[in-house]
């Protein structure tokens, strides 16, 4: 007897959903893009727990009639192909065949179509790929698909899905991407009950105004392209859209058709030429318009990936069409509004003239300053052969700690005062070796450089500054709540609805930390108050950089808590390139030196490296 068997149609067909329906937006996906070859010029997408209790999509296409109902659901039935040839000439979203009835096996579905310029109607039932009957329902146009309790007799894969909010970002993240390569084409989401979006049928520029926010309405760049058969077109984000560590406003578009391709990508990054550093990724929403047989999309069980015949030449006809239309940008530079010790930690800045003065009569000997607004101390002299009376005189002289708020400093130099009496009591440590009352310089605006008795240490400023910053907000949360400076205006705040969903989830977290945030209208907040020291004016760009930073890293932490606080810290942390005073380095190391955890940052970034005597001897060939 053989043991090769030929596997059941129920067991293939759960195999089958195994590539293509990893989750409910997967599902919403396939039925979305069914929805679309049908010619549905409106879209109505219902979800309920994040699409885990039902995913319901109606359109007004072309609808179905008994037939082609049951049909539907057959495996590798479609009316879009029908020989090998039509594989090489690919105009629809999809064509294989396996989508309904991969969802089928997984689900219970209800499906209610009624095929144009007709007068019956029909709902058929399945339950876990099993056909329970087809009926006559009441003629309305178009398709309604009801898909409820996703893997519900596939408990190993139920379990894997994430929780609703999750799933329901997820779904938007789909959804936004069908909405703005269709702009012409009425889309609606409700969640539970709630109208996520609504959009009317409307041009390219305002769909991404009203998926995104109306910040995007004056930093979008037109483009317009075409070389040979192929074209290029849609929208590019100027430098006021760039965002850190941030992928997921990046949209290409082959055909009509949602791709992911790394090396397109690269090409469209690489016209930005020397605008944006690395890990910073614009805003674009680009349409590549080519021959349909000089695209392979049937690469990729959810057809994410294609290949394509030229790509070399298409790399470089993408990348020179972004080169040129973003080459107006280097005159126009933008006010980043960056974490930086100057604009969140120190009062504004002096002007240039205001600057000079100050040098020539610091040149002449004079020790007063004469403006008031510049963030300058007395010219006191510092006992640097008595370390602990320095920390003592601190606490009488305004140093320009730019990157440490009034409200604290009082509580750092006890900390600092508790180290020095530490080392002269002789209960030095290795990460307590740092000696006060040897100079400290700064290396590149980056790097923090000072000797110890076993050589000299390196310190990352941007890391050191963002270990204080994440203990001192965990601190804050186990509290129960951080200091708080209310604004005398709160700001509105204007997020897409996936970052509104993600400030949701961590919105109380923020609130321990000193943020108070309120809801002002659809996925819109005002913001009322700010942790105490941080400078007020850019709220909003620090709550955006914020979530950007949740999102990334929010999967690899346990606790939720350390998420947030590491979000914050790394946000509100000077950079590198920000120049320091030696008073300065100086309050940061000993602020680096009180935290219960100074080698390492939230992230698991060194903090310190030591470089040792016999290390630099080994370095120079030194014997003795």
């Amino acid at each position: 007897m053989s043991n090769i068997k030929i596997l059941s149609d129920k067991l293939t067909n759960k195999i089958a959903a195994g590539e293509v329906v990893q989750r409910p937006a997967s599902l919403v996906k396939e039925l979305v893009e069914n929805s679309l070859d049908a010619g549905a010029s409106e879209i109505i997408v219902r979800i309920k727990n994040g699409g885990k209790t039902l995913c319901e999509i109606t359109d007004d296409g072309q609808g179905m009639d008994k037939d082609d109902l049951l049909l539907a659901f057959e495996r590798y039935a479609t009316s879009k192909i029908s020989t090998v040839q039509d594989l090489s000439n690919i105009r629809s979203l999809g064509f294989r065949g396996e989508a309904l009835a991969s969802i089928a096996a997984v689900a219970k579905v209800d499906a209610i179509s009624t095929k144009k310029d007709t007068d019956t109607g029909h709902i058929l039932r399945i339950r876990g790929g099993k056909f329970l009957d087809v009926k006559p329902a009441p003629p309305k146009p178009g398709t309604q698909i009801s898909v409820r309790n996703i893997f519900y007799n596939v408990p190993a894969r139920r379990k894997f899905l994430k929780s609703k909010n999750v799933e329901f970002r997820h779904i938007v993240k789909i959804m936004r991407k069908f909405s703005l390569i269709h702009p012409d084409i009425r889309f609606k989401l409700v969640h539970n009950g709630r109208e996520v979006f609504n959009l009317k049928s409307e041009n390219l520029k305002n769909r991404i105004v009203h998926l995104f926010s109306s910040e995007y309405k004056d930093n979008l760049i037109r483009i317009d392209s075409a070389r040979g058969s192929w074209e290029l077109s849609g929208y590019l984000g100027n430098l006021n859209l760039v965002r850190a560590r941030r992928k997921g406003q990046q949209f290409l578009y082959v055909n009509g058709r949602s791709i992911t391709d790394k090396y397109m990508s690269h090409a469209i990054l690489s016209g930005y030429s020397s605008l944006v550093s690395r890990g910073e990724f614009p805003f674009y929403c680009l349409q590549l318009r080519i021959p349909p047989e000089e695209v392979d999309v049937n690469v990729h069980p959810s057809k994410m990936e294609v290949k394509f015949t030229y790509r070399k030449k298409l790399y470089r006809f993408i990348k020179d069409t972004i080169k040129q239309s973003v080459s107006s940008l280097k005159e126009d530079l933008p006010d980043f509004g960056s974490f930086s010790p100057q604009e969140y930690y120190s009062e504004p800045k002096v002007s240039k003239g205001e600057q000079k003065q100050a040098r020539q009569q610091e040149q002449s000997g004079q020790n007063q300053k004469q403006d008031t607004n510049q963030f300058t101390q007395p010219n006191k002299k510092i006992d640097r052969q008595h370390p602990q009376k320095r920390q003592k005189e601190s606490k009488q002289t305004d140093i320009p700690m730019h990157f440490t708020h009034k409200v604290d400093s009082q509580k750092w130099t006890e900390r600092a005062e508790r180290f020095s009496k530490k080392r002269e009591q002789g209960q030095q440590t290795e990460q307590e070796s740092y000696q006060p009352d040897v100079k400290v310089f700064q290396v590149h605006k980056k790097y923090i450089i000072s000797q110890i008795e076993s050589g000299i240490v390196i310190i990352d400023q941007h890391v050191a500054h963002e270990r204080v910053l994440f203990e001192e907000a965990l601190k804050a949360m186990k509290k129960g709540g951080g200091s708080a400076q209310q604004l005398l205006f709160p700001q509105v705040v204007e997020l897409s609805v996936d970052d509104y969903s993600v400030l949701l989830d961590i919105l109380p977290y923020l609130e321990k930390m000193g943020f108070r945030a309120k809801k002002f209208g659809k996925n819109t907040v005002a913001v009322e108050a700010v942790p105490a020291g941080m400078r007020i004016g850019d709220e909003g760009k620090a709550m955006k950089k914020i979530i950007d930073h949740y999102r990334e890293y929010g999967t690899k932490e346990t606790d939720i808590q350390e998420k947030v606080a590491a979000a914050y810290s790394c946000k509100a942390a000077i950079k590198a390139g920000d120049p320091l005073e030696e008073e300065e380095m100086r309050n940061l190391v000993d602020r680096l030196f009180a935290t219960e955890n100074p080698l390492y940052c939230p992230h698991g970034r060194p903090v310190i490296v030591n470089l040792t005597l016999k290390e630099l001897d080994k370095r120079f060939e030194r014997t003795g």
